[in-house]
C-alpha cells in the first residue's frame, strides 16, 4: 500500500512539473521564465593538426545558426570566417584587456537540451599556442550572459511586434463598435423624433375631427354656406394631417428597421471588440513574462 501512494503521489508530482513547464512555455517551446544557468565548461577544439583547449558556455533557446549570427553582435570588431568546421576571427580585443587574440569558434545546436553550447579557444595572434584560459573564463561567462540576453531579447522585439500589431487590431475593433453604437444611437434618436412627430399629428387630428364634427353639425341644422365652407375647410386640413402621419408612419417603419439592423450589428461588433482586447492583453501578458526573463538572465 505504501509503495502504490508513494508511486501514485510521483505521478502527481510529475503531471504538476508538466502543467506548469507548459503554463511558462509558449507553443513554440519559448520560455517565459529565466530558470537556466550560464555555466562555463571546457572542451577542445582541432585547430589544423593543433588540438588546444577550449571553454564553453551554454545558450538556451537558440540554434547554431543564430549564435553565430549574434556573435557578431555580441564581439564588436570581431570578423569570423569559416576554417573547416571552426569559426575563426584574428586580432579581437577579447574580455577588455587591450591584449589582441586569435578567437576560435564552433557552435553545436543540441535540440533535445534546447540550446547551443558555444566553445571558444584563444590563441596568440598568427600563432596555434593557447592563451591561459583561467584568466579568460569570466570574460566567457560575460559573453554567454551577453547571448542568452540577445536570444531573449529577439523573443521580445518578435512579441512586441505582435503587441503592435495586437493594439492596432484592439484599437480597430473599438472604432467597429463605436461607430455600430453611434448608428444604433442616430436610428433610436430618429425613432424617437419620428415618434414625437407622430405623436403631434395625432393629437392635432383628434383637435380637427373634433371641429369637423361641430361644423358638419352646424352645417346640417342651418344649411349655411359660410357653415360648408369651414367645414370643407376643416376637412382638407385633416387630409393634409393624414397625409403627414402616413408619411411618418412610413418614416417610422423605416427607422424601426435601421435600429433594428444596426442593432444586429452591435453585438457582433461587441464581441469582437472583446476578443481582440482579450487577445491584446494575453500578449501583453507574454510581453511582460518576456521583459522579466530578459532581466533575470545574470
Amino acid at each position: 500500500m505504501t509503495l502504490i501512494r508513494s508511486s501514485f503521489t510521483l505521478a502527481m508530482a510529475l503531471v504538476a512539473a508538466t502543467t506548469l513547464r507548459a503554463q511558462n512555455a509558449l507553443k513554440d517551446g519559448t520560455t517565459l521564465q529565466w530558470d537556466k544557468e550560464i555555466a562555463v565548461g571546457t572542451d577542445s577544439l582541432r585547430n589544423d593538426s593543433v588540438t588546444v583547449a577550449a571553454l564553453t558556455v551554454p545558450v538556451y533557446e537558440a540554434s547554431a545558426s543564430q549564435v553565430t549570427g549574434l556573435l557578431k553582435t555580441v564581439m564588436p570588431g570581431a570578423t569570423f570566417k569559416k576554417q573547416g568546421d571552426l569559426l575563426k576571427a584574428s586580432g579581437v580585443n577579447f574580455g577588455g584587456s587591450g591584449s589582441l587574440t586569435d578567437v576560435l569558434a564552433r557552435v553545436v545546436q543540441d535540440k533535445k537540451q534546447g540550446r547551443s553550447m558555444l566553445a571558444l579557444a584563444f590563441l596568440q595572434p598568427g600563432t596555434s599556442t593557447a592563451l591561459d584560459l583561467a584568466t579568460l573564463q569570466p570574460a566567457v561567462r560575460d559573453l554567454g550572459v551577453q547571448l542568452n540576453k540577445a536570444v531573449v531579447q529577439s523573443q521580445l522585439n518578435t512579441w512586441s511586434s505582435k503587441l503592435d500589431k495586437a493594439g492596432s487590431k484592439a484599437e480597430s475593433a473599438t472604432q467597429s463598435q463605436d461607430k455600430a453604437q453611434g448608428r444604433v444611437n442616430k436610428a433610436q434618436a430618429n425613432l424617437d423624433k419620428i415618434a414625437k412627430e407622430k405623436s403631434k399629428l395625432q393629437s392635432e387630428h383628434a383637435i380637427m375631427q373634433k371641429e369637423i364634427d361641430l361644423y358638419n353639425q352646424k352645417w346640417t341644422l342651418s344649411q349655411d354656406p359660410k357653415d360648408f365652407k369651414k367645414l370643407t375647410k376643416a376637412r382638407e386640413k385633416i387630409t393634409k394631417n393624414e397625409g403627414k402621419m402616413a408619411k411618418a408612419m412610413d418614416s417610422e417603419a423605416k427607422a424601426q428597421k435601421e435600429l433594428t439592423k444596426s442593432g444586429t450589428a452591435l453585438p457582433q461588433a461587441q464581441k469582437a471588440k472583446e476578443e481582440k482586447a482579450a487577445a491584446q492583453a494575453e500578449i501583453q501578458r507574454t510581453v511582460d513574462a518576456l521583459q522579466r526573463k530578459l532581466e533575470s538572465i545574470r
